[in-house]
């Protein structure tokens, strides 16, 4: 996501946030000189986030909506908040569970399920079965078992906390293969989870997975 630096072009997106259009005159301040404030706007237009409709009319893009949607207005950088993710759980006809090793921060070298932030105009179900292909190179017919929240901390503060979309599936097929994704999966036994590498959640997600008839919902805190 892109970071304001100017001052002019954090103030003509806080005026645009605040309002569905402006016009030219309505969006330059009195204080800044025409030319010097028509470049900030065109490196905004060039960026793609604001955009000029046919009655000459300024107004944010939908990338720019995006922007606006996660920026703090007081600080103009993305806000802090909770990922959206869909987790995977599958199990092999052994009763093997399929699972990740992370390659990168946070959570680095840590074993947990598969799973992967949902992009925008994904369904959680299309969201899912991208996942899974994407990270292992396996598919599977996956039912929405639940949702819930899991927040990390490390050192009294949280290095990570999803709200995840957790999905069930059973003998899925292809083989694992190498992806481009950061990360490795590989077949484990649940008897294995509790213990190093593995992450603290996964015992209490197995569960969920498998027996829960109900659709639940979980909040889940490691400390």
């Amino acid at each position: 996501m892109k970071v304001m630096t100017h001052i002019i072009q954090k103030e003509i997106l806080a005026r645009l946030i605040t309002h569905p259009y402006l016009r030219f005159s309505e969006l330059k301040p009195k204080h800044i000189e025409s030319n010097h404030f028509m470049y900030h706007l065109k490196s905004l237009m060039k960026d793609g986030l604001v955009v000029k409709n046919d009655e000459g009319l300024y107004l944010l893009s939908a990338e720019g909506k995006q922007l606006a949607d996660n920026m703090s207005l007081e600080t103009y950088k993305p806000r802090k908040q909770p990922n959206i993710v869909t987790l995977i759980t599958c199990q092999n006809e052994k009763g093997q569970w399929l699972v990740y090793k992370r390659a990168r921060q946070p959570l680095i070298d840590q074993v947990g399920f598969v799973y992967g932030k949902i992009h925008l105009g994904e369904t959680i179900s299309e969201a899912a079965h991208r996942e899974l292909k994407e990270k292992s190179g396996l598919q599977c017919q996956l039912t929405h078992k639940g949702d819930g929240y899991i927040t990390i901390y490390e050192s009294g503060e949280p290095v990570s906390q999803i709200l995840f979309h957790l999905f069930y599936g059973k003998n899925p097929y292809g083989e694992i293969t190498s992806t481009k994704k950061p990360g490795k999966a590989f077949w484990a036994w649940q008897e294995e989870f509790g213990h190093e590498p593995y992450m603290v959640s996964m015992s209490e997600l197995a569960r969920l997975a498998k027996e829960s008839k109900d659709h639940f919902f979980v909040e889940l805190t490691y400390k």
